[in-house]
């Protein structure tokens, strides 16, 4: 029997998802209940990143629980003669003034601060838009949630889908049939039955707008284009048949209307099946690297929100203070997961005890696999490591992103590498040892999986400049470094 492609260590599981359930969301500024939220109004001055408010506005349903806030030490300090708060969010300092119960202004600092109180004392009738407080911004975001709308009421379309999309009112059946032949041809076949002749030629004709602008969108981002490398091996592989596969669907395309209805259809050659089988091979590969990225971006988002919660990352290595014992930083992870399974197994950590204690040494036979590798074969070695040293990111005894000057997208604060290191042991990566890319990584092929201080995880090539390398081990080195393409298509013209 053929064997099967892909790892299949005991951290093999099902197809992973990790969804980003950290504080980074408007309300998380502040602690605020999603579902209390109302309204936003968010600014930031050139230079500064999305995630970095220069001015946060934020009117809330419900009264804001400023003793909660203080509960939860995001206040920790009374406010000044002037009624303004300091305030943390885990990754800075802010200055916060109730406007009224439901309104909240959260300034970086005192202009902006002042910036927007001189808006609020403006007349309303003089008053320009509150974005025009900004000077010259270079990221403005405004959220407003409302109920949703009553059945009879119709939800208003992007005035491109408007102008593309059929009107539904019209469309009485809609039929898909996709056909795949004995000699592997593939057809694919749409039947829209309107409630007008007419509405059925505007079906037609809306959807030949479309056709000619996806030919557009076809030619401009995707034809003789190829992946980075760093991408998914198995659609690297394929893509210059996905492309053809792609070509094909859309010069095949055929419209036809008959009275009330309207027939789209396309059909491919072999070529489709061919690649979807050649890609389908390589499922339980992508499966694992997915799983991969997904814990990764786990890990991320717990270490964002321990920073929301401390003000600061945590430190390697744990060290309890009633009983003077160390643990990992794996271990204390556990319980920023928002996983109730990992939960439960911190709870059953005995921090007053060494980590290699009987008691202790017993939760590495638990299934965790958050901290592993699909293609690690030890069912209890970590796969994910910081990287300690003079300059790097976690060197300091209170690490915080505030620290780090560099850029954070090019600055790594977790690598992946194959080392017979326990999860829960208290050890990771020197400087030195991971300055050699082709030493690190997990998977069978020339890509390291990193994680970076921008809560995003990225695959670096091991061929990549080991000068580059070395500047994104470091916080604050101030050399530029051309973060490696991830996902977008590049034209062979422009490599």
């Amino acid at each position: 029997m053929e064997k099967e492609e892909g790892p299949q260590g005991p951290h093999v599981k099902p197809l992973e998802f990790s969804f980003d359930t950290n504080d980074r969301s408007i309300g998380g500024l502040m602690n605020i209940p999603q579902e209390s939220l109302e309204k936003a109004l968010w600014g930031t001055r050139p230079g500064i990143g999305p995630f970095k408010p220069g001015l946060c506005v934020i009117q809330t349903r419900d009264p804001i629980d400023v003793e909660k806030l203080k509960q939860d030490g995001i206040i920790d300090s009374e406010p000044d003669t002037n009624g303004i708060f300091e305030v943390t969010n885990g990754l800075d300092t802010y200055l916060l003034k109730l406007i009224s119960p439901n309104l909240a202004v959260q300034a970086k600092d005192q202009e902006n601060l002042d910036a927007f109180l001189d808006f609020q004392n403006e007349p309303v009738a003089t008053r320009k838009s509150a974005a025009a407080i900004f000077s010259d911004p270079n990221f403005v975001f405004r959220m407003a949630l409302r109920d949703p709308p009553a059945r009879d009421e119709a939800i208003p379309l992007p005035p491109l889908v408007k102008q593309l999309a059929p009107d539904l009112n019209t469309v009485a059946q809609v039929v898909l049939n996709i056909d795949l032949t004995d000699n592997h041809k593939f057809t694919a076949q749409i039947r829209g039955t309107f409630t007008t002749e007419d509405a059925a030629k505007d079906a037609s004709l809306k959807f030949k707008m479309a056709k000619s602008m996806l030919e557009q969108v076809f030619e401009l981002y995707l034809a003789d284009t190829e992946l980075p490398k760093t991408y998914d091996p198995a659609i690297v592989e394929n893509w210059p048949h996905c492309l053809s596969v792609l070509s094909k669907l859309l010069n095949n395309i055929q419209t036809e209307v008959n009275g009330k209805q309207c027939v789209i259809q396309t059909e491919c050659d072999q070529e489709f099946y061919d690649t979807a089988v050649a890609i389908a091979k390589k499922f339980p590969v992508q499966k694992a690297r997915q799983n991969d990225l997904s814990r990764m971006q786990k890990i991320l988002s717990a270490l964002q929100y321990y920073h929301f919660r401390h003000g600061q990352y945590p430190t390697p290595t744990i060290i309890d203070e009633k009983s003077g014992h160390a643990r990992s930083w794996r271990v204390e992870l556990l319980n920023y997961m928002r996983d109730d399974d990992l939960y439960d197994i911190y709870k059953q950590y005995r921090k007053d005890e060494p980590w290699n204690s009987e008691a202790n040494l017993k939760l590495l036979d638990a299934s965790v696999s958050v901290f592993s590798s699909s293609w690690e074969t030890d069912p209890h070695a970590a796969s994910f490591f910081f990287v300690l040293g003079k300059g790097t990111a976690m060197e300091d005894e209170k690490p915080k992103v505030t620290q780090i000057k560099d850029p954070l997208p090019a600055t790594v604060l977790i690598v992946s590498a194959d080392r017979d290191i326990p999860w829960t042991m208290p050890a990771d990566l020197n400087f030195e040892d991971a300055l050699d890319l082709k030493k690190l990584g997990v998977w069978d092929n020339d890509q390291v999986l990193v994680g970076t201080a921008q809560l995003v995880p990225m695959v670096i090539l091991s061929d990549f400049s080991p000068e580059s390398w070395r500047n994104m081990l470091l916080k604050a080195d101030g050399n530029p470094v051309k973060i490696p393409e991830q996902f977008r298509p590049i034209k062979r013209a422009n490599r």
